[in-house]
């Protein structure tokens, strides 16, 4: 590659020409590249927080919160930003899926009281 200021040929990698002290814009590449947001943290988190309405239909939201919010973890150590929310998420999650199945024992009991 050269360089946009003094024309010198210089390293394909180079962050900054050794000639003249310029950028060569490499930099900001890098840092926007690492800059990633963790999108299955995210995602976890809406779910899980969604799943504590929607319980009822059977738990799926709940399991579907723990399992996006568990890949969001793994992925944390490629991600910089909102692996936080991964966390939350599985939290929250497990939380709705003992507040579901707590409330589907108690009304499986209700209806099996009722028919016997």
């Amino acid at each position: 590659m050269f360089c946009k200021n003094c024309g010198k040929e210089i390293d394909d990698n180079a962050t900054v020409c050794v000639y003249c002290g310029v950028a060569t814009g490499k930099q900001a590449t890098v840092l926007e590249e690492s800059k990633k947001a963790n999108g299955f943290g995210i995602a976890g988190f809406v779910v899980s927080l969604v799943s504590l309405w929607l319980g009822m239909y059977f738990m799926i939201a709940s399991i579907v919160g723990l399992v996006l919010s568990i890949v969001g973890m793994v992925m944390a150590k490629k991600c910089t930003s909102c692996n936080g929310l991964a966390i939350a998420g599985f939290v929250i999650g497990i939380i709705s899926l003992v507040i579901w199945a707590i409330v589907w024992i108690v009304v499986g009991a209700a209806l099996i009281g009722l028919t016997t």
